[in-house]
């Protein structure tokens, strides 16, 4: 074995003199060449190339955008169950109902304690132009939560407040947290829908309908508006879900661009998110529709709106 070793050893250092002894050579060369040539006579042109390609590398790099997950549902469509089994994923992260403009998280103008929320306390300050500091404030948190996890190689996503901008007294002509990352981020975005019978009947039994006329044909009307404005993004639906949730959240982890892993329904007990006010337990399962009023079922039969939604998306009907 030590003879072996020495063999070993002894070709090594003769394979270092080679190469120390061809370096000295070329070094040689090289000066040799360049003392027959004038400075005058170099040739840059490759090495200027080289500087344009560097320089566009660098540029491509800036501007690359960061790229940042949406989730788009409304209200009472099984949003919460999905964001939670979204969170069990491996190194993602999820921010539960975002949005920079919304004011329904305070109770009333006095005495409400919100010291790490800036856009809160600022309206309570007066501070002019509002929505324009919420929005700039919103953007840089973003970035600055996105960077935080970027460096411990995980993945941001945001549950939006979608009923803020559609189902809450008058529509917002932009939805509010896509317009204001579109430009600094590359957006990859998911729609998650429930039947808006369902949907429906669930703000009615929390008393979450704040919208004028409280009427099933007005809620499908701003429930087609919502998936019209985001026709461009994928549309899963909740009811796939139930059937078959592995499946189900192997599609979206793949459409997000984020780690997928079988284990999320043991992990659901563990994450909490807001708006989780639907289901008692975290049993993925279908459940009886509650009983229909008869009036509401009238209501359901005579609206244009729902059927617009219904030859949209294909759900059943009564």
């Amino acid at each position: 074995m030590k003879t072996t070793l020495q063999s070993l050893q002894e070709s090594i250092s003769n394979a270092v003199d080679m190469i120390d002894r061809s370096q000295l050579v070329s070094d040689d060369l090289l000066l040799q060449q360049s003392t027959k040539s004038s400075a005058n006579s170099l040739d840059f042109t490759n090495a200027n190339s080289l500087l344009d390609k560097c320089e566009q590398v660098t540029t491509n790099y800036k501007n690359t955008k960061s790229l940042i997950r949406i989730i788009h549902h409304p209200a009472c469509s099984g949003g919460s169950l999905l964001s939670k089994c979204i969170s069990a994923m491996p190194n993602a992260y999820l921010l539960s109902e975002v949005h920079p403009l919304s004011d329904m998280h305070i109770p009333g103008i006095n005495g409400f304690y919100a010291p790490s929320d800036l856009t809160t306390l600022s309206r309570f300050a007066g501070i002019p132009d509002l929505n324009g500091l919420s929005g700039d404030l919103f953007t840089q948190n973003v970035e600055v939560i996105y960077q935080h996890l970027k460096l411990r190689g995980a993945e941001l996503v945001l549950r939006e407040h979608s009923h803020f901008d559609f189902f809450k007294g008058e529509m917002l002509t932009t939805p509010a947290v896509s317009n204001l990352l579109k430009n600094k981020f590359e957006l990859l975005q998911v729609v998650t829908l429930r039947n808006p019978i369902d949907c429906y009947l669930s703000l009615l039994n929390n008393n979450w309908l704040t919208f004028q006329p409280q009427k099933f044909d007005e809620y499908c009307r701003r429930y087609l508006k919502f998936i019209q404005i985001y026709s461009h993004v994928e549309i899963l639906k909740y009811e796939d879900f139930l059937d078959n949730p592995l499946i189900f959240m192997t599609n979206m982890c793949s459409l997000l661009d984020i780690r997928f892993s079988d284990l999320f329904i043991d992990l659901l007990e563990i994450f909490k998110v807001t708006g989780d006010s639907g289901r008692s337990s975290n049993a993925i399962a279908k459940r009886d529709r509650r009983e229909l009023p008869s009036d509401f079922i009238d209501e359901v039969k005579s609206s244009s709106y729902f059927k617009s939604i219904q030859a949209e998306i294909d759900y059943p009907g009564l």
